[in-house]
């Protein structure tokens, strides 16, 4: 115990070292991200929401279109169908052909894209200030009325699946999604919005055509504007493009808890690989609960941890990560690739033990919460993670405004938050690994 301790010790002063180093820039960037007072919103009379924020410090605008529901929309025969639908809708409209979309897309160096997840689908666009009208123009059209063309469903069809063969072939990914459906079980989230082979498969131009009807409702509908546009330009936009769309029946009811959150599970894929794969998902407090900011401080030093003790002291594997992610119902994912599974999941388990059991120094936390905010800062720098990080809050954190208060909460954390979080949560573990079955001590696996 005195041994697993010490490293433990060593490696969270390296760690403070790093972010000591972290600490002057800051400042410097919060001082670039854009102000509370830059920001607002207007909800329109059909019930669609936009939330806007000015930056005029560069001339891109990005613009994010959600649909909420996310797995709540589909079923196991019709998953990953938004999917579908939103990238078909970027193929052509009723009043856009494909080839005309694709040459003004190019023209301006406008870029449109759409993705689909566990709570909600998005179709974003990102243009300069000049083109941003025309780019409006073609963004809204392809929601609004999209052709949905046989042959292009076929085409984008094909893609899809080509893509969730490789999915099914990488150990990785198949890792990742049979770690993650251990606790989805019996939840929404089980059918993955990227759906399976089989499910696009029977996806036709008509399930699409309902589909498009039946989440075109402004009361699902959010928009999320960030750039050198006017509140005015942006609500006269909005009301002229989605003014007389229908609300809809939606209701944003509250998401169940995973049924299986409470019990270890351990599977295995046995195939023949380099190294073996390794993947723990497990349930974690979601953007809007008060354990928040502190298991996500945790699960960053935990990842700080597992790159110390299992890559540079011991040489067990090339990355090791500790992940928490931001969904309504919310999970977290630890990850290794490895030759020695055992050991290196003792050493991993020996990380988490420490942050249970040792209570971090105080002026410790404040390093790395300094060093934690350089991160978080950075990763805002553009206009569409700003976007996307308003949406996020109010589509996840119960209001955007929130995310004001975001850094407050980051700060007020305490070692013996930390403490809690990490006991609280750091358990129960669902274990997909890919492999030698020879390799692995299953009741090592299941012990946390």
């Amino acid at each position: 115990m005195k041994t697993k301790l010490f490293l433990s010790s060593f490696t969270l002063r390296m760690f403070y070292a790093a972010c000591f180093l972290l600490f002057t820039s800051v400042a410097v960037l919060a001082q670039a991200a854009a102000s509370p007072d830059s920001t607002s919103d207007f909800t329109i009379a059909n019930g669609m929401k936009t939330i806007h924020r000015r930056i005029t410090g560069n001339e891109v605008v990005a613009v994010q279109i959600y649909f909420r529901g996310g797995t709540r929309n589909i079923t196991e025969k019709n998953a990953g169908i938004e999917t579908l639908l939103f990238e078909v809708a970027t193929q052509g409209t009723k009043n856009f052909s494909k080839g005309q979309i694709n040459r003004e897309l190019a023209r301006m160096g406008t870029i449109v894209d759409a993705a689909s997840g566990y709570d909600f689908s998005v179709i974003a666009m990102r243009c300069v200030r000049k083109n941003f009208d025309r780019s409006w123009e073609l963004l809204t059209d392809m929601i609004l009325n999209p052709l949905f063309d046989d042959k292009e469903v076929t085409l984008v069809k094909d893609q899809i699946i080509n893509g969730l063969r490789q999915q099914n072939d990488q150990p990785e990914s198949s890792v990742a999604i049979l770690s993650s459906k251990l606790l989805f079980a019996s939840h929404p989230y089980y059918n993955s919005p990227d759906g399976t082979i089989e499910s696009v498969s029977s996806l036709t131009a008509a399930d699409l055509k309902a589909h498009h009807a039946k989440i075109l409702g402004a009361g699902r509908m959010l928009a999320v504007v960030v750039g050198n546009v006017t509140m005015p330009e942006i609500k006269q936009k909005v009301e002229t493009s989605f003014g007389k769309l229908a609300k809809g029946d939606f209701k944003n009811d509250a998401i169940q808890t995973f049924a299986k959150a409470a019990e270890p599970e351990f599977q295995i894929i046995n195939r023949q690989v380099a190294t073996n794969y390794i993947r723990a998902t497990f349930a974690a407090p979601p953007l809007d609960h008060p354990d928040y900011p502190a298991f996500f401080i945790a699960t960053d030093i935990l990842s700080q941890l597992f790159f110390q003790e299992v890559r540079v002291r011991r040489n067990l594997s090339y990355g090791a990560d500790a992940t928490l992610l931001s969904n309504r119902a919310n999970s977290g994912f630890l990850s290794v690739t490895t030759p020695k599974p055992n050991e290196t999941i003792r050493v991993m388990f020996d990380q988490i033990d420490f942050l249970q059991r040792q209570v971090i120094r105080e002026e410790g936390l404040r390093s790395i919460v300094s060093g934690f905010l350089t991160k978080y800062y950075t990763k805002l720098e553009t206009n569409d993670a700003q976007a996307a990080r308003l949406a996020e809050y109010e589509l996840l954190g119960g209001d955007w405004r929130r995310l004001n208060t975001w850094i407050d909460a980051v700060n007020k954390v305490t070692p013996t938050d930390i403490n809690r979080v990490c006991r609280t949560y750091l358990k129960n573990f669902h274990f997909a690994v890919a492999g030698d079955p020879s390799q692995f001590d299953k009741n090592l696996f299941l012990s946390r």
